[in-house]
């Protein structure tokens, strides 16, 4: 029986390869994707809590602590950080600091400059000149060796060897005499250690008071300065977490700062927190969104290849039909065809089972080196787990089946018909309609799904999951619009027939002919490219959609280059100071408030320097011209440019006259214009989407805005004080936000974190890896498709015309020349890759237009603000229609060209 097996498969081995190459492919990629999915969740999430997230996932706990406890409190926040972190390893560093401290002289106005002294982790400081301080009493006299930070010593122009100074203790304690031995400088100013230091590692900071230091003393110091709180900054070592632990160590971080605040250990209202819960839980709505994005290309990939499968079947079971109708008549039973069948498809299967899961890692490190995941330098290992391993072997038997279904209901008749059906069985039943139906259906569910967002539902918990619905959904739209393309099929024929028939040529009238005869023949290839193209599409769509819509976020989010939310700047000084910094154009005042509404909604309340601010404001032109916003800010009397949402929020028009509440008085405005959205409202500051309704929340009043100048010429009339800014909007030159911003973050008078730069937000969203990681993975099914496109349609063509090779040697008999033969193969096959393309390409772009928006979602799981604008890039869609028509191309070239002796086909058909 194995070498009758065998016999078959030899007989047939071009059919079967092609099967073996499209179950190995389709196989490979779907265990590909499975490992990817896997590394880069456990990746992402160790990147995050390691790097952007670092700072929040510590835990950081202030106590004060006698100098003789220390030691003890100690192990108990080491002991209390263990059970936080759910037993991982754990790093502690502590900063014991003194109390404040005055520096000789005094500033205009009579207020001293302050310091105080701390005992740094030296492993988290470089020392840049002279030497560390010495223990407390081995220095001369009873002077107290220091080191300062550079920015301290170069403003207050101290270093190794400068005379020594007296501090005063601004609480009860003595005068202490310092001296300065050396200079340091934070290893990592970025570093979450920092946090536990009030000027943040900057040495300088300026507020009511001018702050200097810490100066960095020995410990044994602080036990005869006066006392303040001793810090402790506790952080896990994240190398070996998973996404498996989330739940266990979500619930271990949440009991376990509440638990070590109420440690005997502990003094002086102990505090202790961490922000872990809030980076997991984001972490794993970023998770949902990946895996979801990964799933649906997965199912359109099963689909594709699971039909590039029947077709290879299909064939292969009607070049049988001879042998298998000789099988049943020497008295071979059913049940023996389907399990010979069957023996061919496992072997088939099985090295696709074993090869698919060890190429995964290879193939996952291939993906995680290019396109959007390349960026974020994070690397992925691709073992294939039990997970992959599984899904090898179920993916193989699957395509199995694929290639088995035919024989299970193969027609061994031998009467052939010389016209087919103008459509399938199943189509003249409705079969395409009903699909049609369905895939509504789910499209409608996508669309106004009341809990979650795209592919992601709510539980009565308000727990997200991946609904398989909605994942289903454009893989659903996808094949009822190539089904329908079956109708398109006899039409097209037919007209195709006129068009030859009016020629003069053979070939084409030919052509025509037997197009309009078996309209249906090459309806195998044609759905297979137009669902490799319009796939293809898709995953372009996705991509360059994805890639705008984190610029447009954070065009959103900064509103202009550089956005300064706060600052102890003097405020007569603020204009002089952000006008002059490096690459600055224009520096505009900003006043932000709010405004409430009926039913405990509030509005936004925008108030700007139009003339300074409008010119850089970022605003995608879909959602308002900046243009039409100035002119309206720049009416006779005060206009108001306001959001659809506070329209429907208050119940107001465009031409209403509304009061808004500012500087302690009541302006009478009118709403000029009405635009989508304005920059940095809506959806509650420093969000990054929407609420399951697509809006910005239950409380969300839309936004309003105003001219600053003209609201301030207001107050004035009326005897009130000009309105104060509570921000400042920067416009620089091209490529200069960095450069301001690192001005910026210099000074003393501003913190790091009050500097919005619009750059680093862009490369933040574009750089996480859970959102990067299935752009990646969109090329690599996109290159499958057309793969498995190609494969699918060679076979069919090949069969196709092998079927017809009597009919070709009688046209040569009658003495056709074969160039006339080449044409007539190459107008077929190239009117029905035509028509593929076209139609592909088609519903590809109508596809992309309905999906992507409701796909593409923020790491928040959450639509993005603004909405998604779907991008087709024409050259990456050329590209990808010549990759795909590129191989058939080829084939149709070969076929054309291949030379046969019409002698032997007409002996070897001469029967019929």
């Amino acid at each position: 029986m194995a070498g009758f097996i065998f016999l078959r498969v030899r007989a047939h081995r071009l059919l079967l390869s092609a099967a073996l190459l499209a179950v190995l492919l389709t196989t490979a990629v779907l265990a590909t994707l499975t490992a990817f999915s896997g590394s880069i969740g456990d990746v992402a999430l160790r990147h995050s809590l390691r790097t952007r997230s670092a700072a929040q996932a510590s835990l950081a706990v202030r106590a004060q602590v006698p100098p003789g406890d220390r030691e003890s409190a100690e192990r108990a926040v080491r002991d209390a950080a263990r059970r936080t972190f759910d037993g991982l390893p754990v790093g502690l560093r502590s900063l014991a600091r003194s109390g404040p401290y005055a520096l000789p002289g005094a500033r205009q106005g009579g207020e001293p400059d302050l310091t105080h002294f701390a005992a740094l982790d030296r492993s988290r400081v470089r020392l840049t000149k002279g030497s560390w301080p010495s223990p407390y009493g081995k220095s001369r006299g009873k002077e107290v060796e220091v080191a300062l930070p550079e920015t301290a010593a170069t403003r207050l122009k101290l270093g190794p060897g400068s005379a020594p100074l007296t501090l005063t203790d601004r609480l009860t304690g003595p005068k202490i005499t310092v001296r300065v031995t050396g200079v340091y400088r934070p290893a990592d100013p970025n570093e979450p250690y920092w946090q536990l230091d009030d000027l943040g590692g900057r040495g300088v900071r300026e507020s009511v008071f001018l702050t200097y230091g810490p100066l960095l003393a020995d410990p044994t110091v602080l036990g005869h300065v006066s006392a303040d709180r001793t810090h402790w900054l506790a952080t896990a070592d994240f190398r070996t977490m998973t996404t498996d632990r989330v739940d266990a160590l979500r619930a271990a971080a949440k009991s376990g700062p509440s638990a070590l605040a109420k440690s005997p250990s502990l003094s002086g209202n102990p505090s202790a927190s961490t922000a872990l819960p809030e980076v997991l839980d984001r972490a794993e709505r970023a998770l949902l969104v990946s895996r979801s994005t990964l799933l649906i290309v997965a199912l359109q990939l099963i689909m594709l290849a699971g039909y590039a499968l029947l077709l290879v079947a299909r064939l292969l079971s009607g070049e049988r039909g001879g042998e298998t109708g000789l099988l049943l008549a020497r008295g071979g039973s059913r049940g023996r065809v389907v399990w010979l069948s069957t023996v061919e498809a496992l072997l088939l299967a099985l090295p696709a089972a074993v090869l698919a899961p060890l190429l995964a890692g290879p193939l996952t490190r291939l993906l995680a080196g290019r396109g959007a995941l390349a960026r974020t330098g994070v690397r992925l290992d691709g073992t294939a787990g039990v997970g992959v391993w599984l899904i090898g072997v179920v993916a193989a038997l699957g395509c199995a089946l694929a290639v088995v279904a035919p024989a299970l209901s193969a027609n061994t008749g031998s009467l052939r018909r010389a016209r087919s059906a103008a459509l399938p069985a199943p189509l003249r039943a409705g079969a395409d309609v009903g699909l049609l139906v369905i895939a509504a259906v789910a499209y409608w569910q996508l669309d106004g799904r009341t809990s979650g967002s795209g592919a992601l539902s709510g539980d009565g918990s308000g727990a997200l999951g991946i609904d398989p619905l909605l994942v289903a959904a454009p893989a659903l739209a996808l094949l009822a619009g190539t089904v329908v393309t079956l109708r398109l099929l006899p039409p097209a024929a037919r007209l195709a027939e006129r068009q030859a028939a009016r020629g003069r040529g053979l070939p084409g009238a030919l052509a025509g002919w037997q197009l309009s005869r078996r309209p249906l023949q090459g309806a195998g290839p044609v759905l297979l490219l137009v669902l490799a193209v319009a796939m293809g599409m898709l995953a372009i769509g996705q991509s360059a959609s994805w890639d705008r819509s984190q610029e447009d976020q954070a065009d959103f989010r900064a509103g202009t280059q550089i956005r300064v939310l706060g600052s102890r700047v003097p405020e007569q000084r603020q204009p002089e100071v952000y006008a002059s910094l490096p690459g600055v154009r224009q520096a505009a005042p900003v006043v932000r408030s709010t405004m409430d509404l009926s039913g405990s909604r509030q509005a936004t309340l925008l108030a700007l320097d139009g003339a300074r601010a409008m010119p850089g404001l970022l605003i995608r032109e879909d959602r308002g011209e900046r243009s039409s916003m100035t002119e309206a800010l720049k009416s006779p009397e005060p206009g108001a440019v306001v959001t659809e949402r506070f329209l429907r929020s208050s119940g107001a028009d465009v031409g209403s006259r509304i009061d808004v509440p500012l500087g302690g008085r009541s302006l009478r405005v009118t709403i000029v214009k009405a635009v989508a959205e304005l920059p940095t409202t809506e959806a509650a500051e420093g969000s990054e989407g929407t609420d399951a309704s697509g809006g910005g929340g239950a409380s969300d009043g839309g936004a309003l805005l105003l001219d600053l100048p003209g609201a301030n010429a207001l107050l004035k009339k009326d005897g009130k004080a000009p309105l104060s800014p509570t921000e400042w909007w920067l416009t620089t030159r091209p490529g200069a936000s960095a450069q301001a911003a690192a001005a910026l973050r210099a000074r003393p008078d501003i913190d790091p974190e009050q500097v919005l730069v619009r750059d680093e937000i862009a490369a933040e969203l574009r750089d996480d890896p859970l959102g990067a990681g299935p752009q990646s993975a969109l090329l690599a099914v996109a290159l499958a498709a057309a793969a498995l496109a190609a494969v699918g349609f060679a076979v069919s063509a090949a069969g196709s015309l092998r079927e017809r090779t009597a009919e070709f040697a009688v046209l040569r008999a009658l003495g056709t020349p074969r160039r006339q033969l080449a044409r007539l193969i190459a107008a077929e096959q190239g009117f029905l890759l035509g028509l593929a393309l076209v139609v592909g390409v088609a519903l590809g772009a109508v596809l992309t237009r309905a999906v992507v928006p409701l796909i593409v979602l923020t790491g928040e799981a959450t639509q993005p603000i603004p909405p998604v604008l779907v991008e087709l890039p024409l050259p990456r869609v050329a590209t990808l229609l010549a990759a795909t028509a590129a191989v058939p191309l080829l084939i149709i070239a070969a076929l054309a060209l291949r030379r046969g002796d019409p002698t032997v086909s007409l002996r070897h058909d001469g029967g019929n």
